[in-house]
């Protein structure tokens, strides 16, 4: 009978969290406004960009509602919590980054080149290849 309070409590305790309701918009990119909605009223909002990185930035808000609104500064993970609840979103840049096309045309010429020099070799026309110039081969 003294094991029955106890489970009755154990399982009402997540019931009485906190949670986030609803997140608008689910995708956000850059620079537009993002509300999360609680279950209740907040004292504090924690938002976090790129958590558990080295280059994690934190800012707090008090927003004293359910309803929170702030505006993304910066693209990649954000992480919004408040007390137990939190959430996790994936704010995009606003069109492409100009340095990861530049990586990506790069690493393609890398590999490409280094294929195509490798067929060369293989597909002399009877050539011998001299082998003081590849003395590993």
């Amino acid at each position: 009978m003294r094991l029955l309070p106890l489970l009755l409590l154990l399982a009402a305790a997540p019931l009485a969290a906190q949670s986030v309701l609803s997140v608008t918009p689910e995708q956000p990119t850059r620079g537009e406004p993002v509300t999360v909605t609680f279950s209740e009223p907040v004292d504090s909002v924690t938002v976090t960009y790129r958590p558990g990185a080295i280059t994690a930035h934190a800012e707090t808000f008090t927003p004293g509602t359910a309803a929170f609104e702030f505006t993304p500064t910066r693209a990649g993970v954000v992480s919004v919590a408040s007390g137990d609840a939190a959430q996790s979103l994936s704010v995009r840049f606003v069109g492409t980054p100009v340095s990861g096309l530049v990586v990506m045309i790069l690493a393609g010429l890398i590999l490409f080149g280094g294929a195509a020099l490798s067929l060369r070799a293989l597909l002399a026309d009877g050539h011998e290849i001299d082998p003081t110039m590849r003395p590993d081969t």
